[in-house]
């Protein structure tokens, strides 16, 4: 119970910071029909995510009308190496900062497809950068799949990640590249709303 109670506290906190954050930059005002928008198009929950204190922490999503669906709640955290939105944000960092992530909050095995080795990471990291986007394979739930890609600030530094989430029966691989593109558009379109600049940054 007092395990459970101090999770609560600290999803609490971290929201409550990730909050005062969204509401001076309305991130999350403007990013409500851009999730809708996506949402819509790929017929799969969109989320907006940012990081705090070296984990995912979301703070906005469009539910799906289907049945069986993702569910990440607003104040939900998350482990960065088993996220698409995670990824996609390492991706944007220099190694040196992704290697302190790691080193603090470790990489957890969740499912069989988790990336549990520091170097996976890494290497997965490059292919992030290279495509433009994220997923996560089932790292973190079996059964479940996430595309992702970086929303940027005017400094051209990554800020957020949206991304669309749904059972493997629905993002199968064939749907994957047309998925990735929506996502890709409209992290490009955020971007935009907050008056952002895509430069993403290579690894250092």
């Amino acid at each position: 119970v007092c395990f459970v109670e101090e999770h609560l506290a600290r999803n609490a906190g971290a929201f409550r910071i990730g909050s005062r954050f969204l509401r001076r930059t309305s991130l999350a005002e403007r990013a409500r029909p851009v999730l809708r928008a996506l949402m819509e198009r790929t017929g799969e929950t969109a989320n907006l995510g940012i990081e705090r204190d070296g984990q995912v922490l979301f703070v906005s999503q469009v539910e799906t009308h289907a049945n069986i669906r993702a569910f990440f709640p607003p104040g939900t955290l998350s482990p960065m190496h088993a996220s698409g939105i995670g990824k996609a944000l390492l991706a944007q960092m220099e190694d040196r900062a992704v290697a302190e992530i790691v080193a603090r909050h470790g990489q957890f095995r969740f499912t069989d497809h988790t990336l549990t080795e520091p170097a996976e990471l890494m290497a997965d990291l490059v292919r992030v950068r290279d495509r433009g986007f994220a997923i996560d394979a089932e790292e973190k739930n079996l059964g479940m799949r996430c595309i992702a890609a970086p929303v940027f600030d005017v400094h051209g530094e990554a800020v957020a990640g949206i991304s669309v989430s749904g059972p493997t029966s629905r993002m199968s691989p064939d749907k994957m590249a047309p998925l990735a593109q929506a996502v890709m558009e409209a992290a490009a379109e955020l971007t935009l709303a907050v008056g952002g600049a895509v430069a993403a940054r290579g690894a250092a």
